[in-house]
């Protein structure tokens, strides 16, 4: 008898592990209507705790449709568990899942209903809290005045996730602000996440659209020491309109982003810093390692196309075949360890900041292009198109396009000027048009400075009188070799 007991709850067991794989839903079997005017979040509320208690193991399909979703609760109702004025539901809210896809129609859109509120709120008659406070959000008393619209979609230890064909639109432009909180021209630096990835790993996202958000469009943390955020996928997703930054990372390792876009960061309803379309800054006691960006457009932004700037602990980045232009700051920022940059535009001005200390750890530019416009349009002049305070630097097979600005400014920290010095910048194989006959910010008649760099094999073309200072002010002997100067044509 006790055999036939184990027996059956074995075969009982086999039955429930068998349910809870491969099972498939639609969000409208939870009721959702998607027809751009009913309230949908309740459905997403329900799908997410079906899959949340069955530990995910099947797939959510989102039909064509437009469902409005999202939702505050107010402090002053009563909710005596809640700290600040308006806390905002995620719409899909993740946790401890596996093995589980979210399958989206042609024409699914998730869209933020009008009248959220986001920045600060009066706690006690939710009218709008206006204010001229400096760093308001560094005051104590003032954070229960604070209101969010909440994630949506939010990813908290999870493995095997795949998201595929979402249209997810925060519709900033349809919210009630209260006033502002954070750092910018018009900053609500709260959560407001397209998705946002925390704690997990295994995370596909392939083809989805993301806009108007006011924090970021794409959100992904590791906290702690231990990884736990590894194996992101990005592909086929552009991300707009957002109000700090399109995709930020701020922790974990294995980051992959292909074929994607992040533009026009703080050009919306909202403006944070630092409004940049890649933002690699580690937070929560954590690390970023090894990322691959390959193919991904970044113009546009009111900030960087890329900054980093985490130095030591970030590290191990590959950018290729990437474009980055910003009209009104740097495109690229650096100052974080082992960056490379193969195959890419840059359009604008690129800033190194990193002192490296080893050969591995030294940012590096191979066969990348360097010009002044983009798409008929001046970019940020930083008084030099790539500029390195900082030691360490490789260019290598590089072209350099300026018109009204000098081509480069590179100072080495080198302690010496022993050309094995790991610590000297080393420019090579690369050429350098450089059309300005006057005007040059960095000084009068210099094309291009720099100390404490080696230059090997390269072309300089300049009109006359113009001149490449390589070595100024006594700073090393630059010349290795092979250079060449030339008298430029045309422009």
């Amino acid at each position: 008898m006790k055999v036939f007991f184990v027996l059956f709850f074995l075969i009982l067991n086999s039955f429930s592990s068998a349910a809870q794989k491969n099972i498939t839903k639609s969000i409208k079997d939870f009721g959702a209507k998607g027809d751009g005017h009913s309230d949908d979040q309740d459905a997403f509320v329900k799908a997410s705790i079906f899959f949340n208690e069955r530990k995910g193991n099947g797939k959510l399909v989102i039909p064509k449709g437009i469902y409005i979703v999202g939702r505050q609760t107010f402090s002053g109702n009563g909710q005596k568990n809640i700290s600040i004025a308006y806390l905002g539901d995620n719409v899909l809210d993740l946790k401890e899942c596996q093995n589980l896809t979210i399958e989206a129609n042609p024409g699914a859109v998730l869209k933020h209903r009008d009248s959220l509120r986001i920045g600060t709120f009066s706690p006690a008659t939710g009218e709008a809290f206006k204010h001229n406070i400096k760093n308001i959000q560094e005051k104590p008393e003032y954070l229960k005045y604070v209101s969010n619209a909440g994630n949506m979609i939010f990813i908290f230890n999870c493995s095997n996730i795949r998201i595929t064909g979402l249209k997810l639109n925060g519709n900033t432009p349809g919210f009630k602000f209260g006033g502002n909180w954070g750092s910018g021209h018009n900053a609500y630096e709260l959560i407001h996440y397209g998705i946002n990835i925390k704690d997990s790993r295994d995370v596909t996202i392939i083809n989805c659209s993301i806009e108007n958000f006011a924090c970021d469009g794409i959100y992904i943390t590791n906290t702690g020491q231990e990884l736990k955020t590894c194996k992101i996928s990005i592909d086929k997703c552009k991300v707009n309109y957002c109000g700090r930054n399109g995709l930020s990372w701020l922790g974990g390792k294995n980051i992959s982003v292909t074929n994607a876009e992040f533009s026009n960061m703080g050009q919306g309803v909202v403006q944070e810093s630092p409004s940049a379309g890649i933002d690699i800054e580690v937070e929560n006691n954590s690390f970023c390692r090894n990322g691959y960006f390959y193919n991904c457009k970044m113009e546009n932004n009111v900030g960087s196309g890329i900054a980093s700037g985490s130095k030591e602990l970030s590290s191990d980045v590959l950018f290729k075949k990437c474009i980055a232009a910003s009209p009104v700051y740097y495109s690229v920022f650096v100052d974080a360890a082992s960056h490379r940059f193969e195959d890419c535009s840059f359009y604008g001005t690129v800033l190194v900041w990193y002192n490296a200390t080893n050969k591995n750890d030294a940012v590096q530019f191979r066969r990348c292009f360097f010009d002044e416009n983009y798409k008929g349009k001046t970019m940020y002049d930083g008084t030099y198109q790539l500029g390195a305070e900082a030691s360490g630097v490789t260019i290598d097979s590089c072209t350099f396009k300026a018109y009204t600005t000098s081509s480069y400014y590179l100072a080495g920290h080198a302690k010496d000027c022993d050309p094995n010095n790991i610590q000297m910048n080393h420019v090579s194989n690369s050429s350098f048009y450089n059309y300005c006959r006057s005007g040059f910010k960095l000084s009068e008649k210099t094309a291009g400075a720099a100390g404490h760099t080696i230059f090997y094999n390269n072309r300089f073309y300049s009109h006359p009188n113009i001149i490449f200072r390589n070595g100024f002010d006594g700073k090393c002997n630059a010349d290795g070799g092979k250079n060449q100067f030339f008298q430029v044509a045309g422009h």
